[in-house]
Formats: C-alpha cells, structure tokens, sequence
C-alpha cells in the first residue's frame, strides 16, 4: 500500500485472531487482535468465542470508543468479519472493508507478527498450566506499546500521542518526561501539536523505508525446498 493512502492513525485498522489458546480461568480462549498500520498501536482483547457479535462488540468498546473510527478495516475472510451482522456494522459506521492478503500481504503480514510477539511475551508470565494468560494481557500490551519499533523510528505510544508515558522506572527516579509539559491549555497545544506534526511526518518517512527494505528482502528471499526423509523442527503452538 502506498503510504499516500495513509493519512495518520486509524485510516487503516488490521484485526486478526489468535487461538484457540488454553481455556482461562475466566473462560477465554481466544485473543482479537487489532493493529492500527500507521502508529502499530495494538490492542488485543481476551475473548471465549470468536463470533460476530463478539467481535463487533470488541471494536466499539475497545477500538471506536477508545480511539475513533477507522477508515478502513482489513481482514482474513472469516465468518466473524464477513457476516451480516459485521457487513451492518461497518455500513453504518462508514468503515470501507477490505479482505485477505492479496491486497495487501505486508499489512497482514503485521498483524501476524505482532501476534508472534504477543505469545511470546505472554509465554514468559503465564503459569505452568497457561491459564492465566488473559490476566497478564494487558500489562504486555504496554510494553509492547512503549518499546521502540524501528519502522517507525519511536514507540507506538509516542507516534500516537505525541508524548512519552510516564512509566514506573520514570516515577521511582523523579523523570516525569518531557519539560514543555504545562498547566496553561493553549501552551500545552500548541507544543502538543507540534509534537505530532514532527512525528507523523517522521513515521511518514520510516514507513517507506521499512516497505522498500521489506520488498529488497522478498526480491533475495531463497524458497527452500525439502525432500522425503529429511529432519525437520516441529514447532508446538503456545503450550510449550
């Protein structure tokens, strides 16, 4: 896609789903997945079933509430996003809908990174049975969000606000952040949106650089090719 269609966060949402994962003590099996493009602001909702209710229900509360509405959404070509009830949703929020990977395969291929990332970090906190998982969720998201992505040059947090978290480290050490923080509203304003002008064109920037490095590395990509009878790693997904 080319970065001219982005126009800043939210002008293209990507949702995907992961699971089913072991059943949380509180019945949740699944993980709805939203990736915001432009900023890779994520969040990720602990869910017990994958419907269209549910997952509608998850972006009003947690996206559009939240956040805004999106211009455009993107999606795999499940039941849960192509139903009635999500065709409804979309047309009366004005969300233009996209499906699958075809369109285009390096912004699914985000989500499906980030979901990586988000079993991985969950991996490292949960109990040997793997049941807790849904409690330890948000705490990895912010992580997520406050750790430096170098395809945007910043963090998640940063490229969407303007302005760095005040961080538990930040409040043990007396480094409440940023200096131009002020109580006169049309200061604090002004600042702000200088603050976001300078990052959005920033991330503008290292966007098209991550794409081109994206398709130099599909252009020298070697298809590995395996016979019959040759050793091969099984990877076990989540239950280690």
């Amino acid at each position: 896609m080319p970065i001219a269609d982005l126009t800043g966060p939210f002008s293209l949402l990507v949702v995907d789903a992961v699971g089913p994962l072991p059943e949380t003590g509180r019945g949740n099996k699944y993980i709805l997945v939203f990736v915001d493009y432009f900023t890779r602001w994520a969040e990720a909702f602990a869910v017990g079933a994958l419907d269209s209710i549910t997952f509608v229900d998850a972006m009003v509360n947690g996206v559009v509430s939240r956040h805004c509405v999106p211009s455009r959404l993107l999606s795999d070509n499940g039941r849960n996003f192509t139903s009635d009830v999500a065709k409804s949703f979309y047309q009366t929020l004005g969300i233009k809908k996209l499906f699958g990977a075809a369109y285009h395969p390096q912004t699914q291929g985000l989500v499906e990174r980030f979901n990586g990332t988000l079993i991985g970090m969950l991996r490292m906190h949960v109990d040997e049975a793997q049941t807790d998982w849904d409690v330890y969720l948000p705490r990895v998201l912010f992580a997520y969000r406050t750790a430096y992505h170098e395809a945007l040059g910043d963090t998640p947090y940063f490229t969407l606000y303007g302005r760095d978290p005040v961080l538990p480290l930040d409040v043990a050490f007396l480094n409440l952040g940023k200096m131009w923080k002020s109580n006169e509203v049309a200061h604090y304003r002004r600042e702000l949106y200088h603050s976001l002008k300078d990052s959005r064109h920033l991330v503008e920037r290292q966007l098209v650089k991550a794409q081109d490095r994206h398709e130099q590395r599909l252009r020298n990509q070697v298809e590995v090719q395996f016979e019959v009878g040759d050793p091969v790693w099984v990877y076990q997904f989540f239950r280690a």
